[in-house]
């Protein structure tokens, strides 16, 4: 996975050391290889359980 993003995380091209489930599985995400990116540790533990669209109207 990470080497399909080049390393980088999918949400501010940092380097990534995570892995984030887009949709989270706390709501109703699957742990499966369409749902996981790779992500900073930043955007990942600021996203934590949110979707997408409740993470983006935290900016």
């Amino acid at each position: 996975m990470f080497a399909r993003w080049g390393g980088l995380c999918c949400y501010c091209d940092r380097p990534a050391e995570h892995l984030d489930h887009v949709t989270p599985i706390s709501k109703g995400g699957g742990d499966v290889l369409s749902n996981v990116v790779p992500a900073c540790a930043d955007c990942n533990l600021s996203k934590a359980a949110l979707t997408l669209a409740e993470w983006a109207a935290t900016f």
